[in-house]
């Protein structure tokens, strides 16, 4: 065979392999959301994703559907519902009231610079207020609204950082067919920032390992940083062979997800 054909039968299969890697992953894309209608049997979101799509204040989540090339699932709480409008008042009230104390430090910071310049005839820097003063509260209630189930497949390794002041652990409940899981319950860390220590939520994470895989291992980067690693190993040839689950945000609809999804549909993909 000449060299420019195998050059070119070279290419067109490499263009080929890459054509069909997307189409592979929302295959199983579709099967993963499938698992879990079980779980799910909330209304899609509209076209927006602000609200349901049938308008409805009934259900207390909803989930935006999926698109081409995606590798996420998004559960939202219902912004129509009376329950999370409710949820929602009393958290900004605790978030407006992380304001105000945010809002004083900077107050009695400013005032101290200020009395130091006239003493001392040098300038500070300042602290404002910004998006991180709502504290704690508005970063559990972002994590209370919302689960994100994303899912990889097919990679060498896979590599998780995680923030927490709790280490991630191996679980000992039972999915069908998972080589290992690993969660993190919901908690709040401590970051040292240049002016003072802060506190930080971090959500409540579980990722379930499927395929040939090792046991995940966690390692202590920090006081407050994990890294979850694991790599793939040998094993039958299969279109897919390995896949990680990853689910992040509301404990309570997490635990429903996972004990109501069809693990046992979910590992046809993987024979």
């Amino acid at each position: 065979m000449a060299k420019w054909t195998i050059l070119a039968l070279a290419l067109a299969w490499s263009i080929s392999a890459s054509a069909q890697a997307p189409a592979d992953g929302d295959r199983v894309m579709a099967a993963v959301r499938a698992a879990m209608a079980p779980a799910l049997p909330f209304p899609h979101t509209d076209d927006s994703g602000a609200v349901p799509a049938n308008n409805s204040p009934d259900p207390l989540w909803m989930v935006r559907p999926l698109q081409p090339g995606e590798r996420s699932i998004e559960v939202m709480a219902n912004p129509l519902n009376a329950a999370n409008q409710a949820r929602a008042t009393r958290a900004m009230a605790q978030i407006g009231a992380a304001i105000d104390a945010a809002q004083r430090r900077a107050e009695q910071q400013y005032e101290r610079a200020l009395a130091d310049a006239k003493r001392t005839g040098r300038s500070q820097d300042v602290d404002g207020v910004g998006l991180s003063d709502e504290g704690v509260a508005g970063a559990r209630i972002d994590a209370e609204a919302h689960v994100t189930i994303d899912v990889e497949l097919n990679q060498p390794g896979y590599a998780v950082g995680i923030d927490s002041s709790v280490a991630p652990a191996l679980s000992a409940q039972v999915i069908p067919g998972a080589v290992a899981i690993i969660t993190v319950p919901s908690n709040v860390f401590r970051t040292k920032a240049p002016a003072r220590a802060e506190d930080r939520y971090a959500q409540a994470e579980t990722l379930v390992y499927f395929g040939a895989l090792t046991t995940p291992e966690v390692r202590e980067r920090s006081e407050s940083h994990y890294e979850v690693t694991t790599s793939a190993t040998a094993g039958r040839a299969a279109a897919v062979r390995s896949l990680v689950v990853r689910l992040r945000g509301n404990e309570s609809l997490m635990a429903e997800i996972l004990g109501k999804t069809n693990w046992d549909q979910l590992q046809e993909l993987l024979k």
